[in-house]
C-alpha cells in the first residue's frame, strides 16, 4: 500500500472537460443545457471541497443538498469509462519509473476496476467528478466501502491522498509452518508507537476491507513463487546467496509498493524461517 499522486491540476477546468465530453441523447435533449446551469455553483462547491482536501478534514464537508433532476443530472456525469476519467486514473496511479500502478492501493490484492469516491457521490452528488474524490480501487474494496465513510465525526477508511502512510510497519504475520502446509495470520500491531488515532484509522481501513482474510487467502500464490524461486537458485546459488538475492527483490518490491506490502511481509518472514528454508533446500538434495 502506498500513498498515490493527487490531481494538480484545476478542478473547475476538469469539470467543463468531463462537461464537454458528455452529450445530449434524443432521450434528454436538455441535459447539457441544466448541467451548463449548475456549473457555476459546482465550482464554487468544489473551493469548499478543496479546503477540507487541504485541510485532510472531510467530515467538515456540508452537502448542497442536491435532490431529483439536478441529482440525477450530477450522478450522470460520473461514468468510470470516461475518457478523462481513465486519463486521471492513469494519472494519479503512476509511479516512480513512469509505470501505471493498476494493483488497488486500498488492499493492494486486486487490479483497479473502479474510481472509489472518498466522500459518497450519493451523499455528495456535486463532487461526482471532483478528481481530488476519485480515487482509483477494486470493485472488491468498492463493494466492502460502499456509501459508508465515517463515523463519530471520523473517517474510518485511509485517503490515500492526504493520509500519508508511516514508513514504520504495522503489518505483521505469524506462520504455523507443517510438513505438508503453511498457515499464516496476518495483523496490525503498532509496537512503533505510530500515533494512536491514526492506527486506529489503519484498524478500521484493514477490518472493514478484510484484508487480513483477503491477504491469507491469497497467501498460498505468494508461497508457490517463493518456494519456486528458492528451488529454481538452489541449483545455482548456495543458502546464504539464496537469501540475499530473496531480501533484496523484497526491498526494491516495498520501494515500489510500500514497507506495509503483505506480500513482501510474507515473503520476508518465510525466508527467515530457516525451517521454511530447509524444508525446499533438503527436498532439492533428495
Amino acid at each position: 500500500m502506498r500513498n498515490l499522486n493527487v490531481f494538480n491540476g484545476s478542478t473547475s477546468d476538469f469539470l467543463d472537460e468531463v462537461i464537454a465530453s458528455k452529450r445530449n441523447s434524443p432521450k434528454d435533449p436538455d441535459y447539457k443545457q441544466r448541467i451548463n446551469l449548475l456549473s457555476p455553483n459546482i465550482k464554487v462547491l468544489y473551493g469548499n471541497y478543496d479546503m477540507a482536501h487541504n485541510a485532510n478534514n472531510h467530515v467538515s464537508l456540508i452537502s448542497n443538498g442536491y435532490v431529483n433532476q439536478e441529482k440525477t443530472d450530477l450522478l450522470k456525469l460520473y461514468s468510470s469509462g470516461n475518457s478523462r476519467l481513465v486519463k486521471l486514473k492513469n494519472s494519479v496511479t503512476t509511479v516512480l519509473d513512469n509505470r501505471a500502478m493498476n494493483t488497488c492501493q486500498y488492499c493492494t490484492i486486486t487490479p483497479v476496476g473502479s474510481l472509489d469516491h472518498i466522500v459518497p457521490k450519493d451523499e455528495f452528488p456535486e463532487f461526482s467528478v471532483n478528481p481530488k474524490n476519485l480515487l482509483p480501487a477494486c470493485t472488491t474494496c468498492n463493494s466492502h466501502k460502499n456509501e459508508n465513510w465515517k463515523e463519530n465525526n471520523k473517517t474510518i477508511f485511509l485517503n490515500l491522498y492526504t493520509n500519508i502512510l508511516p514508513s514504520d510497519q504495522y503489518l505483521f504475520v505469524d506462520l504455523v509452518i507443517t510438513a505438508n502446509n503453511i498457515q499464516p495470520t496476518f495483523e496490525l500491531r503498532n509496537v512503533n508507537n505510530i500515533n494512536p488515532d491514526f492506527f486506529e484509522l489503519l484498524e478500521n481501513h484493514y477490518s472493514r476491507l478484510h484484508l487480513p482474510q483477503r491477504f491469507k487467502k491469497e497467501s498460498h500464490k505468494v508461497i508457490s513463487e517463493l518456494t519456486n524461486l528458492i528451488s529454481a537458485s538452489s541449483h545455482l546459488l548456495d543458502e546464504n546467496q539464496i537469501k540475499q538475492l530473496v531480501l533484496t527483490k523484497i526491498h526494491e518490491d516495498k520501494a515500489v509498493f510500500g514497507n506495509n506490502y503483505y506480500k513482501s511481509i510474507l515473503e520476508e518472514a518465510l525466508i527467515k524461517s530457516q525451517s521454511y528454508v530447509d524444508s525446499i533446500l533438503t527436498l532439492n538434495c533428495i
